[in-house]
């Protein structure tokens, strides 16, 4: 499985809620003891996960660019894939894997859709919602987390690490059913 994990590469959006897709695939980088290398326009992780092939890909074509690197890597790779994203749609700290679905006007899942020219692919979104009224979204979500938030965040990045890995080893259908509140 190939893990893209959205957000913006440089030191100015490293702890902002844009960037929770980096955080979760270098959680899982971490965990295993991986190393980020760069290869074309990312930076890649890999390794085995429970004999399974399993890479983690950042794209370093910002957010809103992030459709060409995600599809030029599967037009390469013929492997199942889960794409890491924040969603002010949802609240903090909640998470929700799907399938398929809209982009929620998330411009990476946007450029995904159009480079890919479906919205079907499977993603996990990791609330960061709601935004304050009146806030700019562009803004918000390239704003630093809260103090509150940065207390719960680490927890946040775990469970969507461990998302992920079920979705890796048990496939989404399983993980859906097991993650996603009813």
């Amino acid at each position: 499985m190939i893990v893209f994990g959205l957000g913006n590469p440089t030191d100015e959006y490293l702890f902002t809620r844009h960037n929770l897709g980096f955080m979760v695939v270098d959680a899982l980088a971490l965990e295993f003891g991986w190393r980020f290398r760069p290869k074309a326009q990312t930076l890649v992780a890999r390794g085995k996960y429970r004999s399974q092939e399993l890479w983690l890909v950042k794209p370093l074509s910002y957010m809103n660019r992030s459709g060409a690197v995600v599809s030029q890597i599967l037009s390469k790779r013929d492997d199942s894939f889960l794409v890491v994203v924040d969603d002010v749609d949802l609240e903090f700290p909640r998470i929700r894997l799907r399938k398929q679905g809209g982009t929620s006007g998330h411009n990476g899942l946007a450029s995904i859709r159009d480079h890919l020219g479906t919205e079907e692919f499977p993603r996990l979104r990791i609330g960061v919602g709601p935004r304050p009224e009146g806030a700019e979204l562009s803004d918000y979500v390239l704003a630093p987390f809260s103090r509150a938030e940065l207390k719960e965040l680490p927890f946040v990045i775990e469970r969507a690490a461990d998302t992920v890995l079920l979705a890796a080893s048990q496939g989404i259908d399983t993980a859906m059913n097991q993650v996603n509140p009813q």
